[in-house]
């Protein structure tokens, strides 16, 4: 007698981000960008607008980044069914929405809480997701252990310190000049990596 087929309680469902939902995540970016624009002009004084401009560059990549994320959970969707891809796809849908609490905040004119909350969200991802997703390479899925994401994890807790001495108002100038090198460097590596990936 044939073994019966699974039922579909036991059956792991694989993610697939609808083409709204992809779009729409890069799109979410958009108004908040904007109004960091609209304070880097606008603020009075040099720290803020320091701070602005880097969050200002970080909004952009953020949300292409959002955008190549939920692609990729859509392209690994499509070859394997992994309870690890549905456990990654929901980290990922929670670190987009801490995010752009961050940058919408921010665009209001909390800066430091804006860029406090984003930083939060961006490290409880790296902390939480511990996956790597490769749609073009076999097997589409490689778990990346704590130690191989000790590098991110530490640049990530540096930024989130400079944040809090910004909110502490200790060197501001130095602080916000300081978060934009790092924003400057974040954008140009995601760059020339994405570059590298292109074919």
């Amino acid at each position: 007698m044939a073994d019966p087929l699974p039922t579909s309680s036991t059956t792991t469902a694989s993610p697939q981000p609808p083409a709204a939902l992809i779009w729409g995540s890069g799109a979410l970016f958009g108004p908040a960008v904007l109004g960091l624009g609209w304070q880097v002009w606008a603020q009075p004084e040099l720290s803020h607008r320091l701070l602005a401009l880097g969050l200002l560059l970080t909004g952009i990549e953020q949300g292409r980044m959002a955008m190549v994320d939920l692609r990729q959970v859509a392209a690994v969707g499509q070859q394997v069914e992994d309870r690890q891809l549905t456990r990654f796809y929901k980290i990922l849908l929670l670190a987009i929405a801490g995010q752009l609490v961050g940058f919408y905040l921010a665009a209001a004119g909390w800066l430091g809480v804006g860029a406090g909350v984003m930083m939060m969200s961006i490290i409880g991802f790296n902390l939480a997701a511990g996956l790597q997703l490769q749609p073009a390479v076999s097997p589409p899925l490689r778990t990346i252990t704590l130690r191989e994401r000790r590098g991110v994890l530490l640049a990530d807790g540096l930024a989130l310190a400079l944040v809090g001495l910004w909110l502490a108002k200790v060197g501001r100038v130095w602080i916000g000049g300081g978060l934009l090198t790092i924003a400057s460097s974040y954008v140009g590596v995601k760059l020339i990596q994405s570059g590298r990936r292109s074919p």
